[in-house]
């Protein structure tokens, strides 16, 4: 049985390093040679011959085994599995101090690794010949042993340096053989925990002896796990090392839940030491034994009312006596912790109130329960709370799923964090595919860009942004919407931002619409002026008509004379075209002034466009009695715009100062027209007049559509003035004078280049 006593070895050896146990045993019996084997291997810190005498106690080789093992003070559960083979039986036995084992990770480790011995069996060779052949036998098996083991088994030079991962090690860390040999490993490891670990792989390589660390290895797809490194050498008959084996078994779970019971025995010693609730304890077959005096005044008994059977019930609701006495009988019967919630009559006020009332039980070492230790805690107000804010989360769902608008939520990152019922049913989406960016896709391709330049803008500046966009919805019609966001940082800097997105569509043809309407208005206004402006522009055109009449008749005179006054005629004819050009200025620029002929943007000089229009009201002025005088900058920078523009919004301001002046009585009618520089990039030119008082609170409202003061106006002049103010990039407003009278302004930018961007309504 040579070649079994190796591969038995080779079994206790790959266990023993594999596995957080105390000691392997095998026993082997040959039928065909009537020779029997039992091996032992066990931790440094337990004596050899206290198991070897525990174990036939035990009655091993037999197949009669206790399920623990008494050595000294410590009782260790065993593990037990056959190792029968052609014309071999045998038991393994395994034990290890702590409760829970075998683990299911472990079970599932000593099972291959028995099969890779029963395999091992089979592959007897002819001959063993000499400690160097037995050794490197051995160390065969071993590397076929760890090889099969459904853990992270590896092994290393005698150095430390690595040689050989089996593939579950490979697959965990998705990493080749290759790159993982000599050092290459540590790449793996948790930054934080690597120097640890290497520390103490030193100090097993230089001490000669196994040992154990644990630290952190990083998976495949980079999340990092806790793991238990367990190595042995493996050595030869002088002793010295020959290689080194080693498992590397997760215990994530292990640690968290250790985490976890530290944490609940530090909150159990907190709540029992301070917390100023209810607190009781019960024998194991549930009868109450103990209540603090926060319990007692709750009850409204005393110590000596601590009597078995179920005497608290009580003061529990009527419904649910039965119910609760059932569920603490189970908890009793099972050892399951015990956690309802009750309505209890509070005794001082005879008032039913919620409370909490859990227990958990205390073990001996053989799980027999000691003590039930509980608490009572009043959740009446939470509980109200509860259901009231459950109400008032409802109700908010409620709300925002039915704001006329797709309101969402979204990470920092972008990623969708909420999308309302609007949101989902207009798209056609499911809440996990408005999660995974799935809306993007409903964007117009020609609006995405200008939509994900914005976002990356708010998320760089973390400042609130918009955008218009059409959105596709779920039966193929694109719409358009503007979509808001607002980004709500907490204390530490991070963000989630907050949006809706309104549905703009028709308003956008109402606008379409609306800028059609104003073309129209415009003008119709010109139409409406058109009486205001008769007398001025017969007046205008009656001198150069009358000086081509006066001066044709001299002409005529002049070369009808014996001799002809050849020189004065020819002066006379220059007169006449003079006077000719005159009116035929006059007359096109009343023609574009009523016409529907589109902007005529140009550079031009807003003092010569006043002086302009001060000559088509000059009769007008006159005939109302009002002294005008004018102040123009001499450093007036040329601005671009259109001229017949231009002057109908300075003619509007002429005559709505005249108009405002007609009623004016002991004081003179003054009138001022004036043009200022404002600064480097804008000028203004307002008109001052002396009219009533002028009440400050109207001057938004005098710029709305309709809106007049006037018994016999329509509102629509100082509006249209606005939008081509506007449509000029500029701004128009009014403001009170002092003591009397109303200034009316508007100032546009200086233009040293290129067009204003002028919108087709503003033309008209």
């Amino acid at each position: 049985m040579e070649y079994e006593i190796l591969v038995a070895e080779a079994l206790l050896d790959s266990l023993l390093r594999g596995l957080a146990v105390d000691f392997v045993a095998v026993a082997l019996r040959s039928q065909a040679q009537d020779g029997s084997i039992e091996l032992l291997q066990c931790s440094p810190d337990l004596n050899a011959s206290e198991i070897e005498a525990g174990l036939k106690q035990a009655t091993l080789g037999n197949s009669r085994y206790a399920e623990k093992l008494d050595i000294g003070d410590l009782r260790l559960p065993l593990f037990i599995t056959p190792l029968d083979h052609d014309g071999v039986s045998g038991e393994l036995v395994i034990g290890a101090c702590r409760n829970g084992f075998p683990t299911e990770i472990e079970r599932r480790i000593i099972s291959h690794a028995v099969l890779q011995a029963r395999a091992g069996f089979k592959k007897r060779p002819g001959t063993l010949l000499g400690d160097s052949r037995r050794t490197a036998a051995r160390e065969v098996i071993l590397t076929e042993v760890i090889a099969s083991i459904p853990g992270l088994a590896w092994s290393a030079g005698p150095d430390g340096s690595a040689q050989y991962f089996n593939d579950h090690y490979l697959r965990y860390v998705g990493h080749d053989a290759a790159s993982l040999r000599g050092t290459g490993w540590t790449a793996t490891v948790h930054p934080d925990d690597l120097n640890g670990l290497v520390a103490a792989w030193i100090e097993m390589l230089s001490s000669g002896q196994g040992g154990e660390a644990e630290a952190r290895l990083r998976r495949f797809d980079g999340e990092y796990r806790w793991f238990l490194f367990r190595t042995n050498p493996l050595v030869d008959s002088s002793g010295a090392v020959v290689r080194w084996y080693g498992l590397n078994v997760d215990i994530e779970e292990r640690k968290r839940a250790a985490v976890a019971l530290q944490s609940s025995e530090i909150h159990l010693r907190q709540l029992t030491e301070t917390i100023p609730q209810a607190l009781w304890s019960a024998t194991p077959d549930g009868a109450i034994r103990y209540l603090n005096k926060k319990g007692l005044d709750f009850m409204g008994v005393e110590a000596s009312d601590l009597t078995d059977g179920f005497w608290w019930a009580e003061g529990l609701h009527p419904d649910q006596v039965a119910g609760i006495i059932r569920t603490w009988q189970h908890s009793v019967a099972t050892g399951e912790p015990y956690n309802v919630e009750v309505l209890y009559r509070r005794r001082v006020d005879e008032d039913y109130r919620w409370v909490d009332v859990r227990a958990l039980p205390m073990f001996d070492d053989d799980g027999n329960i000691l003590m039930w230790y509980g608490s009572l805690i009043d959740i009446h107000d939470r509980k109200v709370a509860q259901e009231e804010m459950a109400s008032s989360e409802r109700r908010l769902q409620l709300i925002i799923d039915t704001i006329p608008g797709m309101v969402w939520s979204a990470l920092p990152n972008g990623g969708g964090n909420f999308a309302n019922r609007n949101f989902r049913t207009y798209l056609g989406l499911s809440m996990d595919e408005a999660r995974e960016w799935g809306w993007a896709s409903a964007v117009h391709p020609e609006d995405l860009p200008e939509l994900t330049a914005t976002w990356q803008e708010m998320a760089e500046t973390k400042e609130p942004g918009e955008c218009e966009a059409r959105l596709r919805r779920f039966d193929g019609e694109y719409r358009w919407f503007i979509c808001r966001g607002n980004p709500l940082v907490d204390a530490s800097g991070g963000v989630e931002w907050f949006g809706i997105n309104v549905d703009i569509h028709d308003w956008k043809i109402a606008q379409d619409d609306l800028r059609e309407a104003q073309v129209k208005l415009a003008h119709m206004t010109r139409v409406m002026g058109m009486a205001q402006l008769t007398a001025a522009i017969a007046h205008e055109l009656s001198q150069p008509l009358s000086g081509i009449l006066v001066n044709a008749s001299a002409g005529l005179h002049m070369l009808s004379s014996e001799p002809p006054q050849l020189e004065s005629a020819r002066e006379t004819v220059r007169r006449t075209i003079r006077d000719a050009n005159r009116a035929s200025e006059v007359t096109e620029r009343i023609r574009a002034l009523y016409s529907k002929s589109d902007p005529v943007v140009e550079t031009v000089d807003l003092n010569a466009i006043a002086q302009e229009v001060i000559g088509f009201a000059h009769s007008d002025l006159r005939k109302n009695g009002v002294r005008l005088t004018t102040r123009f900058a001499a450093d007036l920078p040329l601005v671009r715009g259109d001229r017949v523009q231009l002057q109908q919004v300075i003619f509007n301001f002429i005559k709505n100062g005249v108009e405002a002046m007609n009623g004016t009585v002991g004081r003179s009618k003054d009138m001022e027209i004036a043009t200022v520089r404002e600064d480097a990039d804008r000028v203004r030119l307002s008109v001052k007049d002396a009219g009533p008082v002028f009440d400050s609170a109207m001057s938004e409202k005098l710029f709305s559509p309709f809106f007049t003061t006037k018994s016999n106006g329509m509102g629509v002049g100082l509006s249209v003035s606005r939008a081509i103010v506007e449509s000029h990039d500029g701004h128009l407003w009014a403001e009170a004078n002092d003591p009397h009278g109303a200034t009316f302004a508007f100032s546009i930018p200086v233009r040293e280049g290129g067009d204003p961007r002028m919108e087709p309504h503003a033309s008209k």
